[in-house]
């Protein structure tokens, strides 16, 4: 799976080089996530999902839509997962996605920009309670630094899925489940044509 993730990330890069008014990159930094439980009835009543920190890392392209409106594509690895406490034990739990945010981003001038925009991701490895799939919207903002370093910090909230659980003794209900985290990041542009 790593082969495949450095394969994408190398063609990502590497296909830019033939395109106008391009920029891209590679972006590493620390997470913070955790899961948010509803619809559950009484069945998690004693256990709490609190936050995890983690990291994340991967390779972004954007191109120009007009002066201050651009497209921005992403490939990252993250480390996601939760705290869990049960009968007074705790323990940290661990879910590897693959992320691709397709981000809308407006920059009002040199320093600034504010991004937003629908996350797809799938699980590479985990928790069977949680879906394969998942489906976020970001919003966030990014500042250069200093000429091909930038740094950023992005919300990403996630839309309601079905917990995999058994139903039997659940009184008819259906736990449902959100992730949620927060991301810190650091990005390096290897093609930048001032956008």
């Amino acid at each position: 799976m790593r082969q495949i993730f450095f394969i994408v990330i190398f063609i990502l890069i590497s296909c830019t080089g033939t395109l106008g008014q391009i920029n891209a990159g590679l972006k590493a930094g620390a997470n913070t996530s955790s899961i948010i439980v509803s619809k559950s009835g009484n069945l998690f009543h004693d256990e709490s999902f609190v936050n995890r920190i983690s990291y994340h890392l991967g390779s972004y392209v954007s191109g120009s839509i007009s002066n201050q409106m651009y497209w921005q594509l992403e490939v990252l690895f993250a480390n996601k997962g939760y705290k869990h406490t049960t009968a007074g034990q705790s323990e940290f739990v661990g879910i590897d996605y693959l992320n691709w945010p397709l981000l809308l981003v407006y920059r009002p001038g040199n320093k600034i920009q504010f991004e937003a925009g629908p996350e797809f991701s799938y699980m590479v490895s985990g928790n069977d309670l949680l879906s394969k799939f998942d489906f976020a919207i970001d919003f966030g903002m990014n500042m250069n630094i200093y000429k091909k370093l930038n740094g950023g910090i992005r919300y990403s909230y996630g839309l309601p899925f079905r917990m995999n659980i058994d139903q039997t003794g659940n009184d008819g209900y259906e736990p449902v489940y959100q992730n949620s985290a927060l991301f810190i990041y650091l990005g390096f542009s290897l093609i930048n044509e001032h956008l």
